[in-house]
């Protein structure tokens, strides 16, 4: 019986270590090798090409050839990532009975042991970016599906929460019959951290999918296609989302006033892109309890590690840089921060994350009362040491997050002649001068700054010098 114990609990351990997803893996360290990488100016050796359905790496992958401006290769990746989502976003789009990635069944293992489940900001940014590439390889038309596909992202999520917040509400029903739930839901609730999540700024997001900018874009290119029918909606709901923001209303005037740049001028979109999206880093607390109310005969007093994810987001760059355009000095609106739509993310996951604490809290409880009653000292060794082993490899939040992501995104737009024009972006010390030549009536240039890095992204026909 001891021999068999123990050969279930290695197997146990090798059959979480040969996952896929490996739970013993940390991506927050993952990600920060990449971070290192690219910070010092080579985005190329951050990460490695290969073909596999992980929607997480491909996203990933996409966004760093983006940063290198390898356009068609990128789109590849972010082509990979689209087709999964779009296969999720069809079985929600006008239904809310499509299949949901958080079943109970799951409540058990280690969350990296799970397919991942891009957040709703992440399916909606695939969309964005997509669209950008294709911007830049002088596509709005292919431009304009992605933007299609976004809305369409977006209204599935929408749907795909409204079934998780009802099934919340069930399971917290039936929680509340559950003495031994119950009241670890409680000592949960004393110790858990949600001081990044609920932030009057996060509170004040209407939804953790939408941003002003994808919207803001999604205006511009169906203005730049002569659609002002479905550019003005795009720019609408940009102001919704970012209400005081006078550039967007702007853009909805000079919209509705009929005015298109002029002969040789072009419509110039800035957009800048700040640092990385937020980390996650698994953390741990301690709580002591005393479960022996489940059975007054056993004087048990177990302990548990309740794990959240922590947000840990870019310390490098958290600034608006205001730049040089020619002889104008520039200084860019704010349209998303997605900072605070991963901390809102985070805060409507709360619900769902408090109830894997609580059954793997049960789960290791269970196993411990086994060990403490068992009149067999050497078997309660064993279970002791079984229930240890098992909530050390399944005890530990989720740490995979699209963290190629921008922090932030600022824009200007103006309206130039068509020609040469030189950009002067200044970080820590340095200048990075990019020359661009306008010569379309809608064009647009993005840079990212990471760490003392200035990448950026431009049009196929521009000139880069």
């Amino acid at each position: 019986m001891n021999k068999l114990l123990i050969l279930l609990i290695a197997l146990a351990t090798l059959l979480l270590a040969s996952c896929a997803s490996n739970p013993f893996s940390s991506y927050k360290s993952t990600s920060d090798q990449r971070l290192e990488k690219i910070y010092a100016g080579d985005p190329k050796s951050a990460m490695s090409a290969k073909e596999t359905p992980d929607i997480l790496y491909n996203m990933e992958y996409g966004m760093l050839l983006r940063l290198d401006q390898q356009y068609p290769p990128s789109n590849i990746y972010f082509g990979r990532a689209q087709q999964v989502m779009d296969i999720w976003a069809n079985s929600w789009l006008s239904t809310t009975s499509g299949e949901l990635s958080l079943a109970a069944t799951s409540m058990l293992l280690n969350d990296n042991a799970n397919a991942y489940q891009p957040r709703g900001y992440e399916k909606s940014f695939l969309a964005t970016y997509y669209a950008l590439n294709f911007v830049d390889l002088n596509s709005f038309d292919n431009a304009r599906v992605e933007i299609k596909k976004m809305y369409e992202l977006e209204q599935a999520t929408q749907n795909y929460n409204q079934v998780l917040y009802n099934q919340t509400k069930i399971e917290s029903e039936k929680q509340s019959h559950d003495r031994a739930a119950n009241y670890l839901h409680q000592q949960i609730l004393q110790k858990y951290d949600f001081s990044d999540i609920n932030s009057s700024k996060v509170l004040a997001l209407k939804n953790s999918y939408q941003n002003a900018f994808s919207h803001y874009l999604a205006g511009f290119v169906f203005e730049a296609l002569n659609e002002p029918s479905l550019s003005r909606p795009g720019y609408m709901k940009a102001g919704q989302l970012s209400p005081t923001n006078s550039l967007i209303q702007k853009s909805i005037d000079n919209l509705d006033n009929g005015m298109h740049p002029k002969p040789s001028t072009s419509d110039l979109l800035l957009v800048e892109e700040v640092g990385h999206a937020p980390q996650i880093e698994s953390q741990q607390v301690t709580i002591f309890l005393n479960m022996n109310f489940i059975d007054p005969k056993k004087n048990c007093v177990n302990t548990i590690n309740i794990f959240f994810p922590k947000l840990i987001p870019d310390q490098n760059n958290d600034a608006i840089y205001s730049y040089q355009l020619d002889d104008q000095q520039l200084t860019p609106v704010p349209m998303a921060d997605v900072n605070l739509m991963a901390a809102r993310a985070l805060k409507d996951e709360t619900p769902h994350l408090i109830a894997r604490n609580i059954a793997a809290a049960l789960r290791n409880v269970t196993a411990a009362q086994l060990s403490c009653s068992s009149s067999n000292d050497q078997l309660g060794m064993i279970l002791n040491i079984g229930a240890a082993i098992t909530g050390i490899l399944l005890d530990k939040a989720d740490e995979r997050i699209l963290t190629l992501l921008p922090s932030k995104i600022n824009i200007n737009r103006l309206n130039l002649p068509y020609g040469q024009h030189t950009v002067t972006v200044r970080v820590n010390g340095q200048t990075y001068t990019q020359q661009i030549t306008l010569n379309q009536p809608y064009q647009i240039l993005a840079f990212r700054i990471m760490g003392n890095q200035v990448f950026f992204n431009t049009q196929q026909s521009m000139v880069t010098k």
